[in-house]
C-alpha cells in the first residue's frame, strides 16, 4: 500500500515574491464565460473588482454583495471583462463588509 506523504516547503522557500504570488488570482480560465466567472467567485465569497461596463450587469443585491464605502474605487483587473482599470468597483460580500 502507498500512502503519500504531503510535502512541506521550507522557509527558505516562501521568499517574499513566492508569498504575493501565491494569493494572486490567476484570473478566469479560458473557455470560461465572464459571468459564470463572476458568479463562481461570488459563490467562494472572494471580493470583486468590476469595471463600469460590467458592474451594471452583476446583481449585487441578489448576490449579497456591496460596494465598500471607504474604497469606492480600486485600480486592477475587472474580473468580468479581465481587462486593467483605472477606475475599479470593489464589491465584497455582506459577511465580510464590517471587517474591512
Amino acid at each position: 500500500m502507498n500512502v503519500v506523504q504531503p510535502f512541506i516547503h521550507g522557509a527558505k522557500y516562501w521568499t517574499p515574491k513566492r508569498i504575493l504570488d501565491s494569493g494572486e488570482s490567476s484570473g478566469r480560465p479560458s473557455g470560461q464565460l465572464p459571468g459564470s466567472h463572476v458568479l463562481d467567485l461570488s459563490d467562494l465569497k472572494k471580493a470583486l473588482t468590476l469595471c463600469d461596463s460590467c458592474l451594471p450587469k452583476f446583481d449585487s443585491k441578489t448576490a449579497g454583495y456591496v460596494t465598500k464605502k471607504n474604497l469606492p474605487l480600486v485600480q486592477g483587473r475587472c474580473d468580468g471583462c479581465q481587462e486593467m482599470t483605472a477606475r475599479g468597483h470593489l464589491l465584497v460580500n455582506k459577511e465580510f463588509a464590517d471587517l474591512m
